[in-house]
């Protein structure tokens, strides 16, 4: 009768409808979502949906059945877009993080370079030549001593020296993280 009556058009008959089921959908909604206002929004859509559908409720049997579909499609519409919503601000929190992460990798890297060419340069000129050769040019110390007509042993110490006080230098200085640089130039 109630059906019938909503059918029509009837909104008393339709405010009968709602007043019976909305806590019923509400719960159901609230349980799936976890939050008051989107269970309110599922309330809202499904009864929506059943005022524009209407014409079709007297040919409905189980009304009880069709208003749980109606209220587990609208509450897995809810979450799927809660979800894709949470997948996007995620996926742009990471962008800006690698963004803000590789920004600031690239200043630390730079103001490590210039801290450890500032060591260099503080160096005697033998070891400092020697120190470029074969850290910077990637020669070995027998052919950096070849190449200078010096022993190797000499090479060695003077290479060994070097790295000594640029290590000494970045950690007298060690306002800024040099660790990875020092890794890669002083190996």
């Amino acid at each position: 009768m109630i059906l019938a009556r909503t059918a029509r058009g009837d909104q008393q008959a339709f405010g009968v409808l709602f007043n019976f089921y909305k806590n019923k959908v509400y719960g159901y909604a609230l349980a799936i979502l976890q939050t008051n206002s989107a269970a309110e929004e599922i309330v809202q859509d499904v009864f929506i949906k059943l005022w524009i559908r209407r014409q079709h409720l007297a040919t409905i049997d189980n009304f009880g059945g069709f208003l749980r579909t109606i209220a587990k499609n609208e509450t897995l519409n809810a979450l799927k877009k809660i979800a894709v919503e949470q997948k996007n601000y995620q996926l742009a929190n990471q962008t800006n993080t690698d963004i803000d992460s590789a920004t600031e990798n690239e200043i630390q890297f730079r103001e490590t370079k210039k801290l450890l060419d500032e060591a260099i340069n503080k160096l005697p000129p033998q070891q400092k030549l020697i120190y470029n050769l074969c850290h910077m040019e990637g020669l070995k110390q027998k052919d950096v001593a070849e190449k200078l007509s010096l022993s190797p042993l000499t090479v060695k110490t003077h290479l060994r020296d070097a790295v000594k006080s640029i290590k000494n230098y970045l950690i007298i200085h060690d306002e800024i993280k040099v660790v990875p640089l020092l890794l890669f130039f002083l190996k």
